[in-house]
C-alpha cells in the first residue's frame, strides 16, 4: 500500500463518521413530538370552533322562535281589540264613564310557629317529671 492510499482511507473514515443510534432516535422523537404538538393545537382549534358553531346554532333557533312570536304580536297590534287589551292591562287606561279599580291584596299572614319547640319542651318536662317520681322523697 502506498502512502497516498493510506491517507485517503484515513480521511474517508473521518469524514463519514457514523451518527450514534441514540442521536437518531432522539431526533426522530423530537420531530414526532413537534408534529404531534402541531396537530394537537389544530385539533383543539377545530374542537372549539365546532362547539361555538353548535352554541350559535342553538342561539339562532331561539332567536328565530322569538322573532316569529314578535311578528305575530306585530300582526295583533294592528287589530283594535288587541290595542284595547294592551291599553287596559299594561297602561291602566279606561273608557270614558268607567271606573278604574285597583285591587290590593293583603300580605299573607305569617306562618304559625313551629310546634316542634313546644314538643321538645313538653318532652323534656315529661322526662324530668318521670325522673322526679322515681327518686325517693
Amino acid at each position: 500500500m502506498s502512502l497516498a492510499t493510506l491517507g485517503a482511507r484515513s480521511r474517508s473514515k473521518s469524514s463519514t463518521r457514523r451518527i450514534p443510534r441514540w442521536v437518531k432516535i432522539l431526533t426522530a422523537a423530537i420531530v414526532l413530538a413537534a408534529v404531534l404538538a402541531l396537530f394537537a393545537v389544530r385539533y383543539l382549534d377545530v374542537y372549539k370552533l365546532n362547539r361555538e358553531a353548535a352554541r350559535l346554532a342553538v342561539l339562532k333557533r331561539s332567536l328565530q322562535q322569538q322573532n316569529a312570536i314578535l311578528r305575530e304580536e306585530m300582526k295583533l297590534l294592528h287589530t283594535p281589540g288587541y290595542v284595547e287589551k294592551v291599553a287596559r292591562e299594561q297602561l291602566g287606561l279606561v273608557k270614558p264613564g268607567e271606573i278604574a279599580l285597583l285591587i290590593i291584596r293583603l300580605p299573607a299572614p305569617p306562618p304559625a310557629p313551629a310546634r316542634l319547640q313546644q314538643d321538645r319542651v313538653s318532652l323534656v318536662g315529661r322526662m324530668v317529671r318521670a325522673v322526679r317520681r322515681m327518686l325517693p322523697r
